[in-house]
């Protein structure tokens, strides 16, 4: 086993550790020889490793700063007992505050999917302690292990980082933002019917043409340059990019469904050019002057402190780096009460044009230009209506009435919210300045 997969543990550690002591460190690996590859990863932390190479013991285990699985799930990944179990005994195992990493590799499980369905096991995952507490895992991210990317071309080999943490009792039927997302807007039947509707790869307005002309407007993209996509979706704007600009490409989503189809499709056309992670872009720390590009389309909406966005954003960038934004905003007309209740359903935080130029420059990006784009989104919204009422028989081989339903009514409402200019498109572009 490369000993970079263990790094790349420590990696995360010491992301997520925050100065915290990890001098307890429990690694479960069935494979000996592997687990004391993280004794040696662990080495420059002076932590105290122990190996075990059986789940049995994982019961025997507490207060662990640091608790890792190393391909240990696979005979219980299919069972939801067995699941269930583990993820109650592995909570117990650890410190409120510690992490606890999971690496599974995912390339031979008949559902190439999986990942989606055991991110929502992990991050909805509640059990009292021995003092009453109500804990649980808190998702950091879901990554590619980047050996198995670069040397086997395995893209479903995955590492998913936890802190343990106390959370408030809740009776909610979504526990996390990323369970409401998957749970409403983003259900497995509706990314497939909003990409019959955007075409293929895409579940963004205008699909890959207009995609491909937002992009453009970055200027001259070079082979090789680095981007950093929030919300990436099911993926085809991010491997658009690497196949039009031999752009490398970081796509990042809180969605587990939508990413599972675009790793999915990613392990089919091995581009390692692009890599994927289920993250929270307010939560994951991307290292400083990275990036030569942040792009987004129509996902900041979802996003509720756009400040701070802006400021990691800001952060990421090169010097001389940019950020181009298409999102959903708010007009300047009176606010109708369906609009608002269509706002409060999606969990939008809308911004209109002039607040989201105040917000970057009070960032300190520089060049600055903003766009209301409603007008092609209402002759986008008209062309895909109409696409759905031309194609409604092939619509219907596919899916329900009610998803077609759902469709129509929601684009005649948005036509309806654009006229009354409470809904616009809005388009951002911005450099981060060189330092002086």
């Amino acid at each position: 086993m490369s000993l970079s997969i263990p790094r790349q543990a420590v990696y995360y550690v010491k992301k997520v550790s925050e100065g915290r002591n990890v001098s307890n460190v429990q690694v479960v690996s069935p494979c000996e020889k592997q687990g004391q590859t993280f004794v040696t990863a662990f080495e420059p932390l002076s932590s105290n490793v122990t190996v075990h190479n059986s789940l049995e013991q994982l019961s025997t285990i507490r207060n662990s700063d640091v608790l890792i699985f190393n391909n240990a799930l696979s005979k219980i990944v299919n069972n939801a007992d067995l699941l269930t179990d583990f993820l109650k005994n592995a909570t117990n195992a650890s410190a409120i505050g510690g992490i606890v990493i999971i690496r599974e590799d995912l390339k031979n499980v008949a559902d190439k999917r999986q990942v989606a369905r055991l991110t929502d096991y992990f991050d909805v995952f509640r059990t009292n302690d021995s003092d009453g507490n109500n804990t649980g895992l808190d998702l950091y991210t879901v990554d590619q292990i980047e050996n198995s990317t670069y040397v086997e071309q395995n893209f479903l080999d995955f590492i998913f980082v936890f802190r343990k943490k106390v959370f408030a009792p809740s009776t909610d039927a979504t526990v996390t933002f990323r369970d409401f997302l998957d749970k409403t807007q983003y259900t497995s039947t509706g990314i497939d019917a909003y990409e019959w509707i955007f075409g293929a790869n895409f579940i963004s307005p205008g699909g890959y043409n207009e995609n491909l002309k937002i992009i453009k407007r970055f200027g001259d993209l070079k082979p090789g340059q680095t981007m950093l996509d929030i919300g990436v979706g099911i993926g085809g704007g991010a491997r658009q990019v690497a196949d039009e600009f031999g752009v490398h490409v970081h796509g990042i989503d809180l969605s587990s469904n939508m990413l599972a189809i675009a790793l999915e499709r990613l392990h089919e056309q091995k581009d390692s050019r692009v890599k994927y992670s289920i993250t929270d872009a307010l939560v994951y720390q991307f290292e400083e002057n990275s990036f030569d590009y942040v792009f987004s389309r129509d996902c900041i909406q979802h996003i509720p402190d756009t400040e701070k966005l802006f400021s990691r954003i800001y952060k990421t960038l090169k010097p001389g780096g940019k950020v181009l934004i298409t999102m959903y905003g708010k007009g300047y007309g009176e606010q109708s009460d369906k609009f608002k209740t269509y706002v409060a359903q999606r969990a939008y935080f809308l911004k209109n044009l002039k607040e989201i130029g105040e917000i970057a420059e009070k960032t300190g990006f520089i060049n600055i230009e903003t766009e209301n784009m409603t007008p092609r989104f209402k002759e986008i919204l008209l062309e895909e209506r109409s696409h759905l009422e031309q194609n409604e028989e092939e619509f219907l081989s596919k899916f329900q009435a009610r998803e077609r339903d759902s469709l129509k009514s929601g684009w005649t409402d948005k036509l309806g919210y654009i006229e009354k200019d409470n809904h616009n498109w809005n388009f951002f572009l911005a450099q981060k300045p060189f330092p002086k």
